[in-house]
Formats: structure tokens, sequence, C-alpha cells
């Protein structure tokens, strides 16, 4: 069998030709890069790297962005290749970590980089799933970090929506790996799709139709205004009552969980989706699922069960990992007809159907509503269309005239999606690990590497060239001095605004001022000879030429982030002085523990030098690292408790005071709003009873309960060695915690 044959199938499926690239790239022993729509079947590619790397006995990593993805193929991986040969990492759940596959979020594979690289010497590929992730404003420098400090005998497979700058991503990638990067793009979708705004009068239409109705109503005296029923709210109801024969099953995207399970449950009061056979196999499911967990202890249970056996269901991060586990077989197996979901529904999860719809055009992003992105739009809108069953996938957007507004729509043009822009940061333990590991001139040579920078020289390169064209123009008018004599004047004006003593101040005033003559004369000299009128024309084009050049000028200065990048890390290494951490480039025993914990790594760091693991008991222990970096909800009411947290409240107040005056901000969270729940859990109650008293929804208390193991767990690591009475004691703490509704079930 030829190379050519045998990449026409895999796995029983017929390959489509960007798939059959990739995967020859990849017999190539070469990186990577796959651009293309939700649902073409990327994945395949990242199955046919980890099949062919396991086969031939090497060891392969697998990274997603958000642990409910890594679950997902761990659970994927394991069914296909047998439990021994597949492990999962990520921080709070750790499986068979010596295994040849391994499963684990981006987070882990950078801090392996960072502290121990003899754990990856024999890794041979690493894939990248959804690593446009690298644009995310929280954990974007993740991506980055591995990508920097990969080792040179690894090659990476990186998979990606669509994104129009993916030949830049591979160009920097190229850049700091020193080695090619293969990019494979495919824009088709299997199934395409095709997008409707919806509104109850128009039915299917679109923004011109809704904005000339808009107009229309606008256009009423104002008392008719009140008593027209154009503008009559359209609901959820009215779509699906539009869409219930021949477009099911829908996915119906709402930002907000409670309106989420409000529509589940409004529909399910008017709706029933199933019959008597098809809700027998819902039982069933259920049966099965909760099998594997020790019991559901929700109130939301019993009317979501009453849902689900009507065909109709939610999905949001606020649930019980049981409950979305149930969800999410149902809809896998077409007994789900309608989801009400939240858009975490879309990320990595494959989860495909005939018809998405979104409840709105705006999402609140923490600060305010604002439009979806147009990559947003497409990450959720491309479920829709399922391959090998729907020839069209169906996008409904509801358009409710009651709050009409048209600035307020993606454009649903995939041509026009955003491009990546990097949000490379500095945390505390990346600053550690860089002056663990290199010397200053490799420090700065690293700073220099990250996405922000090449994609500022990209930008700046351009930026030149447009400067060049106008210098030319500009030369009809004079000697070639405008360059320096504009750099000059903005450099000038730049002092002007820094300086605070009056005789400075009048001296760069002067300057500018004779600067300003020199201008003069030039124009004065450019229409020596010529009539007025003229002369007025050309020195409109001349000033004009001057502010567009001004502009170009101030646009470069501001386009070198490495000074930047450079000036964060010796602010954040004077803080790590003055604290201890550092002994002129050398770490102390606090700056080594600072390098093992990521993420609120100066708290912990002080409640572990000032003895508080110690002193305090698994109870209280568990009460204290759930509260760190907990960032409650707005309005949520805090429980009280008797923990002592004097001493923790003393360190963070110090902390905050250091990182103001260090850095002018402060990063130190400490919220013990549900302390109490996590000791009381950690006594051994039921988490029936703990979730009567919980100010949160039972998803996010387990979620913080994790969070808390997951950072129990870092510190013992760090201790396992040295201190083997306090790693008993967190070994402890981590068994009481990770209990019945609390432990993941894979």
């Amino acid at each position: 069998m030829t190379r050519h044959q045998l990449h026409q199938t895999y796995r029983g499926f017929v390959l489509d030709p960007f798939q059959q690239e990739a995967v020859a790239k990849i017999d190539e022993n070469m990186s990577v890069l796959v651009a293309a729509p939700t649902g073409v079947g990327k994945t395949l590619v990242a199955d046919y790297v980890i099949e062919k790397i396991y086969k031939s006995g090497g060891r392969v990593i697998y990274t997603a962005p958000i642990k409910a993805l890594s679950n997902q193929k761990f659970k994927e991986f394991k069914a296909h290749v047998g439990e021994e040969a597949v492990g999962i990492l990520t921080g709070d759940v750790v499986i068979n970590p010596d295994a040849p596959i391994l499963i684990m979020t981006t987070e882990i594979f950078r801090n392996m980089l960072q502290e121990d690289v003899e754990r990856v010497k024999d890794v041979r590929y690493v894939i990248f799933d959804e690593i446009h992730y690298i644009d995310d404003p929280q954990r974007g420098s993740v991506w980055e970090e591995s990508l920097i400090f990969m080792p040179g005998f690894m090659r990476f497979l990186g998979l990606s929506a669509t994104i129009p700058n993916v030949d830049q991503l591979a160009g920097w990638i190229e850049s700091v790996q020193g080695r090619p990067v293969a990019v494979i793009k495919h824009y088709e979708r299997v199934v395409p799709l095709k997008h409707s705004l919806f509104e109850r009068s128009l039915g299917f239409t679109t923004i011109g139709k809704i904005k000339r109705k808009y107009s229309s109503f606008l256009a009423l005296p104002r008392h008719l205004q009140r008593t027209s029923d154009t503008v009559s709210p359209t609901t959820h109801l009215d779509l699906i009552e539009r869409i219930k024969d021949g477009y099911l099953p829908c996915l119906f995207f709402t930002f907000s969980r409670r309106k989420c399970e409000a529509s589940a449950l409004e529909l399910g009061d008017n709706f029933n989706f199933l019959d008597e056979e098809q809700a027998q196999e819902v039982q069933a499911v259920i049966t099965e699922v909760a099998q594997r967990y020790p019991s559901i202890e929700s109130e939301r249970w019993p009317a979501l069960r009453r849902l689900l056996l009507r065909g109709i269901a939610y999905h949001h991060a606020g649930m019980l990992p049981v409950l979305k586990d149930i969800v999410e077989e149902l809809f896998t197996k077409r007994l789900i007809q309608v989801l009400y979901c939240t858009e975490t529904f879309a990320v990595g999860l494959n989860f495909p159907c005939r018809t998405v719809c979104f409840d709105s055009s705006t999402k609140w992003d923490g600060v305010s509503f604002r439009p979806l992105t147009n990559r947003e739009y497409f990450q959720m809108a491309g479920r829709a269309g399922r391959r090998g069953i729907d020839t069209v996938g169906y996008v409904f957007t509801i358009a409710d005239l009651s709050y009409f507004d048209p600035t307020q729509f993606p454009s649903m043009n995939e041509n026009e999606i955003e491009p990546l822009q990097s949000q490379f940061s500095l945390t505390y333990n990346s600053v550690v690990n860089l002056i663990r590991n290199y010397d200053q001139e490799t420090i700065y040579r690293i700073l220099g590497q990250n996405f922000a920078t090449y994609q500022a020289f990209a930008e700046r390169d351009a930026i030149q060239i447009q400067m060049e064209m106008v210098l030319e123009e500009l030369a009809r008018y004079g000697p070639p001095v405008f360059d320096s004599l504009l750099r000059k004047k903005q450099d000038l004006e730049i002092r002007l605004a820094a300086e605070r003593h009056g005789k400075g101040k009048r001296r760069l005033k002067s300057q500018l001022r004779s600067l300003e003559k020199r201008f003069d004369r030039l124009e004065q000299e450019f229409c020596t000879g010529k009539d007025p009128r003229t002369c007025r024309k050309e020195l409109r084009i001349f000033r004009r030429l001057l502010r567009r050049f001004e502009r170009l000028l101030e646009r470069e200065r501001g386009l070198d982030p490495r000074d930047r990048y450079i000036q964060e890390f010796h602010d954040k290494q004077a803080l790590l002085s003055a604290l201890g951490y550092l002994e002129g480039d050398r770490l102390t025993a606090a700056g080594e523990l600072a390098g093992r914990i990521h993420g609120h790594e100066l708290l912990v760091v002080e409640m572990f030098m000032e003895g508080l693991f110690h002193s305090y008991s698994p109870a209280e222990l568990n009460a204290l690292c759930v509260s760190i970096g907990y960032e409650p909800r707005k309005n949520e009411v805090r429980l009280k408790h008797r923990i002592d947290m004097g001493p923790v409240q003393k360190i963070y107040h110090f902390l905050t005071k250091m990182e103001e005056r260090f850095l002018g901000y402060s990063t130190v969270q400490f919220n013990d709003h549900v302390a109490a729940l996590a000791y009381r859990w950690t006594q051994g109650e039921s988490f029936g009873d703990i979730l009567q008293d919980s100010p949160i929804d039972e998803g996010d208390l387990v979620f913080s309960f994790r969070r808390g193991i997951d950072l129990l767990r870092q510190v013992r690591n760090a201790v396992l060695e040295d201190d083997p009475i306090l790693s008993g004691k967190l070994k402890e703490c981590i068994a009481k915690m990770d209990r019945d509704e609390v432990s993941i079930w894979l």
C-alpha cells in the first residue's frame, strides 16, 4: 500500500483533502497548524497523531483549554486504546500520570516545561486543541509560554477555528522554535450554514427588513406608538413553534443561567417532543449514568428529570457534573430535541445538531452588555448541521423589536471573523522560573519572543512602509528633512508633557516654537513664485500629509512592547526581592516554592512561610484554600464562620500594600464567602445539607471545592520530599474534600 493510498481513509472515514495534507505533514515529522471551521473533522487529525505515536512506542500529549474537554477526551481515548494507555492531569485530577498518552490542560503542560522538563523528555508530539484560545485575556499567556519553551525535539499539532491571521501565528511560532510549521487551511463547511433573524410578525427574515419595520414604527406619532402592536415581544416560544416541524434537534444559546432554566421550564409546560418508547430510553440512560455517581443531591433534579422525559433540557456551569453528564449523554443519543445552554457548551465539546438558535445577539462580559463577536457567534453557530445527516445547518437569532438596536448584531459573515491578538502577561511564577533557569541576557531575549511583540513588529513594518510613502509625497515640498523634524517635534512634546519644572518647560516650549518657525519657513519657500490660489491648495495637502505622518509616527512609537515586559519583569523582580524570595539572582526557599505554585503565588507562599499550613486543622485549611482566589458573584451573601482568618487577613493586607507600592496595582484575592461550607464538607456533612445554605449554584460550589483541591495538591507536590508530615496532612485534606458529589467520575 502506497503512502498516498494510506491517507485516503482512516478509521473507516474517507479523509478530506485538508485532512490528507495534515497527516502527510505529520508523517514527515513536521509541526502542523490546522485552521478549519467547527465540525469538519479537525479532531480526526489529532486521533491520527495519537494512534501513530502510540503504536510506534512513543509518548504524546493532548492539551485542551478547559477541564471538561480534557475529561471528555480522556474518556474517548480510553475507550479507543484501553485504560492502561491513557492518563489525565488537570491539577485536581491525576490518573495514570506516566501513561504514553497523556491528556492535560494546557496550564499543566506549561508548568512541566518550566519546572520539570525531564518528565516530558520522551514526548514526541503535543496537540494543542482550540489553540485560538491564545488570545483569551485570562489564560492566553499559557499557550505562548508553552510554544516558546517547547524543546527542539518536540513537534506540535495545533487545532484552531477559522482565523484570518493563522499565517501570522505560524510565522511567530516558526520564529521562536526555529523550524518550519505547515499551515493547513480549510474554509468550506461539510454542512453549509443558513443564517436568518427571526421576528414574530416577519418570521425568518433579514436585518434590512427588520430595520424597515422598526423605522416605520418610529415614524408613528408618539401616542400611536404606545398603542401599536408592531413591537410586541418575540420570545423563544415563538421561535420553537416555527421550527418544531423539520428543524429539530436544536441548541438554544441563552447568555444567562437563570433564563436558560426558565426557558426550558416554560417550554416544558407547552411541548412534549417524545413518544412513550423514547421516554423509556431516556429513563434507561438516566439510570445508567446515575449509577456512575454516588447520588444526585440537587434541588434541580426533579424538575430537570420531568423535562428530560419530554425531550427538553438545559445545560450550564452552575449544574452538578452528574446532571451535565446525563444531559450530554441524552443529547448525544438524540433524545433531547431542544437544549437551552450557555456558550460554554460550544467550547470543544462535539455535540452537533440540525439548528442553532440565539435568544439574543448580545452578552454580558462582566462589565457591560456587548454584541457577540463574529468568532463567538461562529463558535456556537458552527454546531448546526450534522455531517451525513443534514444538507444544511440552520442558525436563527431572535430580533426582538421591543428592544431592537441594529448595531448589536454580529455580521454573520465568516470572512469577517476577528484576528487573534496576543494577551501575553507575566505571572510571578513565570518571573521566578525565568530567574531560576536563565541568565539576564536570555531572559531579555525570551521577553521579546512573545506573540505580542511579533505582532507589534509586523504592524510597525507596515506603518514604516506607509511612512515612506508619505515622505515621498512630502519630498515635493522641500529638502528631505521632514522625518527628522517631525520625530524631533514629537519627542519634544512627549518631554514637555512629562516635565515638572518651570525652567525645563520654558526651554522645551522655546525649542518647539523654533521648530514651528522652521515649518513656517518651508511653507513660505514652497509658495515663492506661486499664485495664492495654487499655494493655498498645495498647503492644505502639505499640512494634511504632515498630520498623517505624525499620526503614523505616534503609532510607531507605541509598537515595541519589549520595554513594557522588561519593565514589568523588573518591577516584579524588585517586589520578590523585597519579600525575600530572591537574593540577587538566586532563589530563596520562598522563591523555590513560588516557582511551584501556579496562581495566587504570593498569598500561598506567605501563608506557608508563616506556618499556617502547619497550624490550621484540615477542615480549617480546606476552608482557607477555597477562599484563596475565590471571586464572589454579584450580591453574593458571605456565610459566617468561626474560623480565625486574622493571620491570613494580615498577610492579605500586607501583600496588597506591597503590590501597590511596587506595581501600582494589586492582584491578591481572598474571599471567604463559602469557607463555612468547605469546613462543614470536610467535617463529613452531606452535600444536600450544605447545599441548603449555599449562596451559589451547586456546580459553582463543586468548582470552588475542586479549585481548593488543585491548590492543596500543588502545595503537597512542592513539599513532598522536604516535609513528609505536612505532605501527609495535605493528603488528608484532599481526601476529605475530594469525595462523593465533589469527585470527578471518569
